[in-house]
């Protein structure tokens, strides 16, 4: 709910500048477990989950829940 609301606002924000046949790809550099990629779904986005190495391994949230990510150091 907190990461819906703040890509809609995002989103609203951007508006402008965002068009329907724009890609963006985007990376989420600490992902935890995907929130912030599953609230832009149903945008013309693509989200790349990356879990750091050094915390807690929560892959296989993302992954069960249909997103794609890896790990960083």
């Amino acid at each position: 709910e907190l990461w819906r609301h703040r890509v809609e606002h995002y989103w609203n924000l951007l508006k402008p500048k965002i068009q329907e046949d724009t890609l963006r790809n985007l990376m989420d550099m600490k992902a935890h477990l995907g929130s912030f990629a599953a609230s832009l779904r149903g945008k013309p986005v693509w989200v790349m989950n990356v879990v750091p190495e050094d915390a807690p391994s929560t892959l296989r949230i993302i992954y069960d829940r249909g997103l794609i990510g890896t790990t960083h150091d």
